[in-house]
């Protein structure tokens, strides 16, 4: 009796049923190259556009560092600008600038 195994390999021919073509390694090489597309050249934009794009973050965030010290160093001054004024300082100007109320309840009014 004929094993399962041996039944197949009779049923099986011995040749090799993929055939390479002649000379198919040889010219291999040179009909792949033919059938690649040609590579095209980035232009400088594209190569550098991650510089761009880092220099870009770094310009902003310089700026933005510049825009709030800069008004820190405002509200400081701002700070040490503001005086305490009272009603009697206000008082005494009225009377220096000879101002009484009916004017400056028309200068309120037309403002």
């Amino acid at each position: 009796m004929i094993t399962e195994e041996e039944y197949l390999k009779s049923k099986i021919k011995k040749e090799n049923p993929f055939l390479v073509p002649d000379n198919y390694f040889e010219q291999f090489a040179s009909s792949m190259m033919e059938n690649l597309p040609e590579r095209k050249s980035k232009s400088i934009f594209v190569r550098f556009r991650p510089l761009l794009y880092a220099a870009a973050c770094i310009i902003a965030i310089f700026f933005v560092g510049l825009t709030f010290h800069s008004n820190r160093q405002n509200k400081a001054k701002q700070e040490y600008m503001s005086v305490s004024v009272d009603g009697n300082y206000i008082d005494e100007a009225a009377d220096y600038t000879m101002i009484d109320n009916v004017d400056i309840y028309s200068y309120l009014a037309e403002n």
